[in-house]
This record gives C-alpha cells, structure tokens and sequence, in this order.
C-alpha cells in the first residue's frame, strides 16, 4: 500500500467525484452552500468539507474556508478531519459484531472485565455493559442513582467498552477497526490517530503522504482563531479520522444493511429504554430523535481543534456529513453546562446545530428536491 495508494486511488476518486458533481450541481439552486459560509464565517470555522448523502450516491459536496489558513488550502470531500465522538458510531458496530457472535453480552456487569467507574460508581453489579454504550449508567439524584434510569452523555464511560471488546476478540481494538470496517468497506482514507503510531501503522498508510491530506486543527480563543492541537486518543469513543467521501461510503454501507443483520441495526437505531418504559434520547452507539413526524439518526463530534456531525434521515434516504477543523461546528452542542458549571451538559436536540437546521430546513421539512 504506502505511497502507492494516494497514487492510485486518490485520482480515480477524483474523477469520481468530478462526474458526481455535475450530476448535482442542481442540489444548491436555493442557496444551500451561500447559508453553510454564511454560518461558518458567523461560528469563525476556518474549514469546513460537507457532503450529502442520496441514492448510494454522494450527489453533493463542498469545501468551504481554508483547511490550511497559512497555505490557503481549500478543503475537498477527501480532506481529512478528526471525528471526535462521531467514532461512537463505528465503535458500536464493532461491539455488536461481537454480540452478534455471541461472545459478548450487553447485560453483563461491567464488573466482569474489572471496569471500575469510580466516584459514588465504583464497581457497582448493576451497571451493565448496555448502560456505557447508551449513557445512562450515572443515574442522578431523583433516582439514587441507579443506571438505566436516565441519560447522561459520558464520552468517558463510552470509551470503557474497549476492555470487553478486546477481550473477548483476542484482538486490538486498532485491528479490529482495520479488518471489520476499514478494509471491507474500502475507507481509503480513514484511519486510527496518527498519534497512536501502532494503530495507525495497521492501515499500512504512508504517514507522510496521510497528513499531508489532514486538515490543520484551530481554536478560537478570545475572538481570534488560533492554531490547535489534535488529541492522541483513539478507542471507541474517539481518534477516529475519515472525510466526506469515505463517509459517504459507510453510510450507504448502513443503508445496505452491511456489517451487521437487519434486526441488530434496528436495535442500533432504536432508543433505548429505561426499566420503567421511558425512552432515552440514544440507541446504541447514535442519538435517536423524532422531529415533526420524521426520526432523525445522528452523532456530533467535538474535541481540541475538529468537531463533527453526522446526520441519517432514512424516511427521505438523505445523509447529511460536514467536518471541521475547529470545535465550533459542533460547540453549541455543549453550551449548557451542570450547575456547578463544570462539565458541558450535551444537548440532545438536533436543532441545537444552525448547521443541522439548515440542512433540516431546506432538504427534509421543506422537501426541495435533490437532483442527481
């Protein structure tokens, strides 16, 4: 693979691409892209790459800002970006390939794989598998405390799940993401952390020519947009990298219904339940809205200098992908906090997003078609 790979494949999708844009070119006759720089130049992003997903077809993209502010570099549906929290969405599939096998049971306690939460948790039996991977093991203080009970996003817990995923595959979680996800479904850009040197070198990139295609990370500190730093992290909750294009590809995977059966991707779409029959505001590894009649599947992504949102609208076959580098796509998200303002309380309304809005708006409610 190596350097061969961005020599081989990288023009044919660029071909590919350039075909698919003319196709639907149509698609932004309303002003849809003038609104997106509008909303990126109000939030200070400084890149943004977004695609819209239709018919096993990306029918629409653009690249707007800069992905390089210095180099003037004009970010593409290939431009590579951190996804933060939009991992969650592959980590789910992962552990439930593993369910699927029988080998893990989400109605084990955590206990069994020596997870320990800490704080009033601990190594509390009740707190199942199921609770970590749908945000609602901390309970609160109207119920005790007790898991299942209510929903608390918890990127931390999340990230737990790697210890019963690698155990019971005998494998790392780096190789399980290549072998399952990345190479069956030809992701020719996504990849493990490039900080994480073991679980990138997985892919057999070439790292040189991989950063190259990455979009540079931001901040905005005090009104100014500064150069940022990306995590290191990667496991189920984080440190994924993708782009517009190979996003597109695993969203028409899930449309297909590959990598999972049909009952276990209802499941992953379904919102998850309290003992008491209250429905949360997440399935397994997605957020799970209704809106006007319509579901909304979605995950938003946010951490130093990328943010992220993914949004499936399977009643209107529509995917809606845009990627940042910087957290202001995705910051109004966060911008509740608890009452000691402390931590960032995660909105659980999709239209917390002006981006999301607009989208939602001009495609979904107010049915401007897309042509391709």
């Amino acid at each position: 693979m190596k350097a061969l790979f961005f020599l081989l494949v990288v023009p044919a999708l660029w071909c590919q691409a350039q075909s698919t844009k003319a196709t639907a070119e149509a698609a932004d006759t309303s002003g849809f892209a003038a609104r997106l720089e509008a909303l990126r130049q109000h939030y200070q992003i400084p890149s943004l790459s977004i695609g819209i997903v239709q018919g096993k077809k990306l029918i629409w993209y653009r690249g707007l800002g800069y992905a390089d502010i210095e180099q003037k570099i004009v970010p593409t549906e290939h431009t590579i970006y951190h996804l933060a929290s939009v991992t969650k969405t592959f980590g789910s599939i992962i552990l439930m390939q593993l369910v699927e096998a029988g080998k893990i049971n989400l109605d084990d306690p955590v206990t069994k794989y020596g997870i320990n939460l800490g704080a009033r948790w601990g190594d509390d039996d009740r707190i199942k598998l199921k609770h970590l991977l749908t945000h609602t093991a901390q309970g609160n203080s109207f119920n005790g405390f007790k898991p299942g009970y209510s929903f608390g996003y918890n990127g931390d817990y999340y990230g737990r799940l790697i210890k019963p995923i690698e155990q019971e595959a005998g494998r790392s979680f780096g190789q399980l993401m290549v072998e399952q996800i990345i190479r069956p479904l030809g992701l020719t850009h996504t990849a493990p952390n490039p900080a994480d040197m073991v679980n990138f070198s997985l892919t057999g990139y070439d790292r040189t020519a991989y950063d190259q295609l990455i979009a540079k990370p931001y901040d905005l500190v005090k009104g100014r947009v500064v150069p940022a730093t990306y995590p290191s992290y990667f496991g189920p909750s984080a440190g994924l990298l993708s782009c517009v294009s190979d996003l597109a590809i695993y969203s028409i995977a899930i449309d297909e219904g590959r990598l999972l059966s049909a009952a276990t991707w209802e499941q992953i779409f379904t919102s998850f339940r309290s003992p008491k029959g209250k429905p949360m505001p997440y399935g397994l590894g997605w957020f799970v809205q209704s809106y006007k009649g319509i579901k909304l599947l979605w995950h938003t992504g946010w951490w130093t200098g990328n943010s992220s949102l993914l949004i499936k609208i399977p009643e209107k076959d529509l995917t809606f992908i845009i990627l940042a580098n910087s957290q202001d796509l995705s910051r109004p998200f966060y911008a509740k906090y608890d009452i000691f303002r402390t931590n960032p309380r995660l909105q659980k309304d999709l239209r917390a997003s002006a981006f999301a809005r607009a989208f939602l708006d001009q495609f979904v409610f107010h049915s401007i078609p897309l042509s391709y």
